[in-house]
């Protein structure tokens, strides 16, 4: 299984100098590598060893694991991993994929919210991406709003400005 964390470094519990390094400079957080490792514990029982982990986003209420692989992997059969995955978190867990439908991606995150579309739009010389979520759906948000953007910001990697109509 892919993670951002080396395996021999998850497996002893400890991050080497080099990782330690990563973390102050914020390339990986401690969240990331408490994923690694009750993933690593759930690889051992179920067979996610093609799963990509990418990176935890800890959303107050939720926690968000991206993946650049098969998001379903991360859910596993039933719901089984990702309710695994919130148990040892103490917290809700969505699982998003960074590469592929971005539309898809977006909708897992705000979900039950619904999407009506996303925007590339150029402002001040600058790209950003809109999200437009209906205005009626603001209450089945998962997340509060400024918590909403951070998390779209990191999915998409780009700014992200959410509109409602």
């Amino acid at each position: 299984m892919k993670t951002p964390i080396p395996d021999d470094e998850v497996k002893a519990g400890a991050l080497s100098d080099e990782s330690k390094k990563r973390l102050s400079e914020g390339k990986i957080t401690e969240l990331d590598f408490e994923v690694a490792q009750i993933l690593h514990k759930i690889n051992e029982r179920y067979n996610i060893s093609d799963a990509e982990f990418h990176k935890a986003l800890d959303l107050g209420r939720a926690v968000l694991i991206l993946t650049r692989g098969e998001a379903g992997l991360l859910i596993g059969k039933q719901g089984k991993i990702v309710a695994e995955l919130s148990s040892a978190l103490g917290k809700k867990v969505r699982i998003a994929e960074i590469k592929g439908d971005v539309k898809k991606s977006v909708a897992d995150v705000i979900m039950p919210a619904r999407l009506l579309g996303i925007n590339h739009v150029f402002h001040d010389g600058k790209e950003m991406t809109k999200v437009r979520i209906s205005k009626h759906d603001l209450a089945h948000l998962p997340i509060d709003i400024p918590t909403l953007e951070k998390a779209l910001r990191s999915l998409l990697e780009e700014e992200v400005q959410l509109v409602f109509e």
